[in-house]
């Protein structure tokens, strides 16, 4: 099965190793407060995440597992383009074992740059999406609720240096996105998907060496076509001054610099001018071109008068 950008970056994330239980917590806490919906039922209360990546499920279970919490149910469904979700519903004491509130996030996750990034790679796998590099840049966290993008936006800012912005969609939600590739590819190191990261960097590399080279080939392309231009425009008066009034209408440096032109039609003005003893500048000779056109401008209007 081919995977995604997207895809594969939530795989990679889904297998990070959990180094302690507060970050099984802090990466759970992520998780609920991306998908966790409060289920009231006549003798019970649940909350529910439901998730469409497979290895999202499983993680979520391995996390449940570290901090001592287990399923009360699973059911795996399917919408209406036929793709499985699956719907984990978790006992209603993990709020408090997570100090997990509805309004807020937990404080001690703020502590700690590491908790953090588990918390992140929790709301990511669960709301986020990231575009394939060879196509675009484009990092995102969807969310019906403002002051949490806020609050992730603020600490990525402080503390990373990663600048993201929030645009709203739709009724009532919003998005968290980040445009930079370099803010991307911080962000995925950060949440622990090394591995996509170090992909990335290396085609954003890639891609501003091309872009670099085109702009000099392209730069290299409109230069010779002036100059081409230029030359063509020189020969062609000097050719015609020569065929009307003869060679010896021009003398010493006019002379010689008009018959260095024809018989060096590719050259340019700076390159002509080193074939003088003393060279002359690119200027120099640019002022004589200019005398050779003026003196041929001037027997032309003589001769339609």
């Amino acid at each position: 099965m081919l995977y995604t950008f997207s895809e594969d970056v939530k795989g990679e994330l889904c297998h990070t190793s959990v180094n302690s239980e507060l970050e099984a917590k802090s990466e759970l806490a992520g998780f609920l407060k991306s998908r966790g919906v409060i289920i009231r039922s006549f003798n019970d209360v649940v909350v529910k995440i439901e998730v469409g990546f497979i290895p999202a499920a499983r993680r979520i279970m391995n996390l449940m597992a570290i901090v001592g919490t287990d399923k009360k149910r699973l059911t795996m469904i399917k919408n209406k383009l036929k793709k499985k979700r699956v719907q984990i519903f978790i006992p209603f004491s993990i709020l408090s074992k997570l100090e997990l509130d509805i309004l807020e996030i937990p404080a001690y996750i703020f502590e700690d740059l590491g908790l953090f990034g588990a918390f992140l790679r929790g709301v990511f796998i669960s709301t986020g999406s990231v575009t394939d590099p060879t196509k675009n840049y484009h990092f995102e966290i969807i969310s019906h609720n403002y002051k949490f993008l806020n609050e992730i936006q603020k600490y990525l800012f402080d503390n990373l240096g990663i600048l993201g912005k929030i645009a709203s969609f739709g009724e009532k939600n919003y998005r968290f996105y980040l445009k930079r590739a370099k803010d991307i590819i911080e962000i995925l190191y950060y949440m622990g998907a090394q591995r996509n990261a170090d992909k990335m960097e290396k085609i954003v590399s890639s891609r501003e060496i091309k872009s670099d080279f085109n702009r000099s080939m392209n730069f290299l392309t409109a230069n010779a076509k002036r100059v081409g231009e230029s030359n063509a425009r020189q020969i062609r008066i000097i050719k015609n001054l020569f065929e009307k009034y003869g060679e010896d209408i021009l003398n010493g440096e006019l002379k010689k610099i008009a018959l260095l032109r024809l018989e060096n039609e590719d050259l340019s003005l700076s390159d002509l001018g080193k074939l003088f003893d003393p060279p002359l500048s690119k200027s120099m000779v640019y002022n004589r071109i200019k005398k050779i056109f003026k003196i041929y401008e001037e027997l032309e209007s003589k001769n339609m008068e």
